[in-house]
């Protein structure tokens, strides 16, 4: 940072939901990101993830990255797209919660059994959420808490713990209904 920093690892968060998406049983994955030159936390999500699938002797079955703005309409065009391609897959991450929602659309829409026989994730724990027909697993970013600890420092009551003037934050993992349950 110029001054300071404050925020997750966003390469430990894709790499923690990678390994949700293995322990769930999931093996088949694609992976629906936006266009990386320009989003370098959604970069370091999918080689997180892609890490995790590793580690348990995966790869990645299809990407799909898109240009432009993220959003519904998006997700379900390329959730079609990426099916119609590759149809045996059985898990989609979306780098955020935006394209994840239209992907749970589409999925839905089609009569798919959307948990077990394809599970779907995005990420940021957007509030919009709460309205869809069901609750999108995703990554709570600490956004909010972001925010907060950024304001702080800004006024300058913030006291840092360390000499490099950087906050990491932890952020959590929401399994929502569009994943096999965890094991045990």
């Amino acid at each position: 940072p110029v001054d300071a920093a404050v925020g997750i690892s966003h390469r430990r968060a894709g790499h923690d939901v990678g390994r949700e998406i293995v322990a769930r049983g999931y093996r088949r994955v694609g992976l629906v990101g936006t266009k990386v030159d320009g989003d370098h936390r959604a970069r370091k999500r999918l080689d997180g993830v892609e890490r995790a699938l590793g580690e348990a002797g995966l790869t990645v079955a299809d990407r799909a990255d898109y240009a432009g703005m993220s959003g519904f309409a998006k997700g379900r065009e390329m959730t079609a797209a990426m099916l119609a391609r590759t149809p045996d897959l059985d898990f989609l991450f979306y780098t955020n919660d935006l394209t994840g929602a239209g992907g749970l659309l589409y999925c839905l829409e089609r009569g798919m059994d959307v948990g077990d026989r394809i599970g779907l994730a995005g990420f940021n724990g957007f509030d919009l959420l709460d309205g869809l027909p069901r609750r999108l697993a995703t990554v709570d970013s600490c956004r909010r808490r972001a925010g907060q600890i950024a304001a702080r420092i800004v006024t300058g009551d913030w006291t840092f713990e360390g000499a490099d003037r950087k906050v990491e934050l932890m952020p959590t993992f929401l399994p929502g209904d569009t994943m096999r349950r965890a094991p045990g």
